[in-house]
């Protein structure tokens, strides 16, 4: 039985980002690992669900992928931007929840994940990401910076640099991890 407040955060595991993510099958397996030992643990999931651009509430890059679904008691948060906490309820569930740490998986690394990352130590909570539960789209992606620009990079380096940016990031009063899901403790 858990001991901490801990509480396991899944975002976007959605078709619509994850269907040519990095890893993929590797990566909801272990999401999917997780949920399982939380549940069997009574450490609370709270699900993340965009629904804006692609995301069209009811289409096929909204739905949560089939491999991992919210249990009935689980509280699924609908979002319109990439920082999970930005005009939803978030917070306010996991505050009554009583969660101090939030362990996050879910995609995609190089926005959703990254940023709600780092709206998790903003808010205090200490933050644990896990390092191989999260995914983005294959790449390479040739992504052009305002001066034309452009920087080639894939899906394995998306996750690699975050992986160390949550993981060097201090924020005061809090602490933050990144561990492989094996690792994960509650």
């Amino acid at each position: 039985m858990a001991t901490s407040k801990t509480v396991l955060v899944v975002i976007d595991v959605q078709h619509g980002n994850t269907a040519q993510g990095w890893d993929r099958d590797g990566v909801i397996g272990r999401i999917a690992g997780l949920i399982d030992r939380a549940r069997g643990d009574g450490v609370p999931i709270v699900w993340v669900q965009h629904e804006s651009g692609p995301f069209v509430p009811g289409s096929d890059p909204w739905q949560i992928v089939a491999e991992v679904r919210p249990g009935a008691d689980d509280p699924v948060v609908a979002k319109r931007y990439l920082d999970a906490f930005v005009e939803t309820d978030l917070k306010e569930r996991l505050d009554a929840l009583g969660a101090t740490r939030l362990v996050l998986c879910g995609a995609a690394t190089d926005a959703c994940i990254r940023s709600t990352a780092a709206r998790s130590q903003i808010e205090g909570y200490d933050t644990v990401l896990v390092a191989d539960g999260h995914t983005t789209d294959e790449g390479p992606w040739d992504m052009p910076l305002p001066d034309g620009t452009e920087v080639p990079v894939g899906a394995r380096e998306i996750i690699a640099y975050t992986n160390f940016f949550v993981g060097d990031t201090e924020y005061p009063g809090v602490t933050t991890e990144v561990v492989r899901a094996a690792e994960v403790t509650w």
